[in-house]
């Protein structure tokens, strides 16, 4: 009994690998809310600092990005960002972000599909991957051809079966009708 004992505590992990993650959350200190209120105070009438981030907002930059590259709190900013003519600032700029996001996304559909022709026509590619580049291919354009499921085959097979059962049966009773 005491073997075992000893066999699983050597299986455990070391400890050095793990570290404690903290259960609460500290609240700020003094000093941070002082300094978040002076911030806040400093830029509260600067109005240069908020053009400034309502450009960088316009521009599709986050809340907290656009801090950043201003160099003050993202609590700042935020609590710009609750101003109707920020509100506007920031729905438009993520939509202009979106728009960026998904010309990039059309680019590299783009490009997969060069590098997928490229394999498809490659004669030089081993067959496999030529076939599985034209799947490719064909399966994001829609045109894949409709493999025939199971229960189609089967209910061929059935109608099979009763017209040679059918051609049977007639075929004895005729037979048995001649005699």
């Amino acid at each position: 009994m005491d073997d075992e004992v000893e066999v699983s505590q050597n299986s455990l992990p070391a400890p050095e690998g793990l570290q404690v993650v903290p259960r609460t959350v500290v609240p700020a200190g003094e000093a941070e809310v002082v300094a978040m209120l002076a911030e806040q105070a400093r830029f509260d009438g600067n109005d240069r600092m908020r053009d400034v981030a309502k450009q960088l907002l316009g521009a599709g930059y986050t809340v907290a990005t656009a801090a950043r590259r201003l160099g003050i709190r993202p609590t700042t900013v935020w609590g710009w960002s609750k101003e109707p003519d920020f509100v506007e600032i920031i729905q438009a700029g993520a939509e202009r972000r979106k728009n960026i996001l998904g010309e990039g996304l059309q680019e590299a559909a783009e490009a997969a599909l060069s590098a997928l022709l490229e394999v498809a026509t490659d004669v030089a590619a081993q067959p496999r991957d030529r076939v599985k580049a034209s799947e490719a291919i064909l399966d994001r354009c829609g045109i894949t051809p409709q493999s025939e499921s199971s229960e189609t085959r089967v209910g061929v097979t059935v109608d099979v079966d009763f017209d040679e059962r059918l051609a049977r049966i007639v075929a004895a009773s005729a037979s048995s009708g001649s005699k």
